[in-house]
């Protein structure tokens, strides 16, 4: 219930891997810091100089299947239910490796998503997160044209452009900047609230990105922006519960037209 009202009142709740103690924890940690660290050797040697931030393919992601199914337990469908009010569609998730680079490009810019009228994302970070290293920011103020969409999208903005909306410089109290150590887990609402990740300066890092919406999304063409294909989706419901097995299926049962989804930019 704290968590549900941390995003009820600001729309981000910080906890922790130690603080949730869910079960497939440690198995997660291991596999994820695991692929982590090949990808911070594959940045240093210069794999990745062109990108700003890559994503861990289906391929890999298969050979682990208890990252992308570790939260479906039941605390973290609750929590995710009793905030959206409905039953939890699960998106599953994005395993990003972001570049260092300064960049204010995508996901860096002030942006909120339009999938649903109300969504949870649930952040782990795997690696130390300081204010140089690309952490979450929130955003707690309003502005002219953040509830308009232009064209299909609400504005997305540079921190210069977010200020001269605003008219004056962002303050303390006007955003949540999500720093942890390794283990921070995150819960917001990234559909209610403008967001960014603030850009990395100092340090390469990498983190999981749980996606959960209703399984009536508001905009169900824009959803379905990870790896994996239909097929993969069934084998990773497979033996899984009742409640699991539809959070993961939930576009099954979406009509046809819903069903299909345009390619979407990272």
């Amino acid at each position: 219930m704290d968590i549900v009202a941390g995003l009820e009142k600001n729309g981000v709740y910080i906890t922790s891997l130690d603080e949730l103690d869910l079960p497939g924890t440690t198995a997660l940690w291991t596999s994820a810091t695991e692929i982590a660290n090949t990808y911070s050797l594959r940045a240093r040697n210069g794999e990745f100089a062109d990108d700003y931030t890559v994503q861990v393919g289906a391929e890999e992601m298969m050979r682990h299947p208890h990252i992308v199914r570790w939260p479906l337990n039941d605390r973290i469908l609750d929590i995710v239910e009793t905030y959206l009010g409905l039953p939890a569609a699960y998106d599953t998730l994005n395993f990003f490796y972001t570049v260092a680079d300064g960049r204010q490009v995508a996901a860096r810019r002030w942006h909120r998503d339009v999938e649903d009228r109300r969504m949870v994302k649930v952040i782990v970070y795997l690696h130390d997160v300081d204010i140089d290293t690309g952490p979450l920011e929130i955003l707690h103020r309003s502005f002219p044209g953040s509830d308009t969409l232009e064209g299909a999208n609400f504005p997305v903005l540079t921190q210069e452009m977010l200020e001269e909306r605003l008219g004056t410089t962002l303050q303390s109290g006007d955003v949540t900047t999500c720093t942890g150590r390794a283990g921070t887990v995150i819960f917001t609402d990234v559909a209610s609230h403008y967001h960014r990740g603030r850009p990395a300066v100092a340090r390469d890092r990498c983190a999981l990105f749980y996606n959960f919406f209703s399984r009536t999304p508001l905009r169900p063409f824009f959803c379905g922006r990870h790896v994996f294909s239909r097929q993969q989706l069934a084998e990773l419901a497979a033996g899984q519960t009742d409640r699991a097995r539809d959070c993961m299926l939930w576009q099954s049962n979406l009509p046809l037209l819903a069903r299909i989804v345009p390619s979407a930019r990272l």
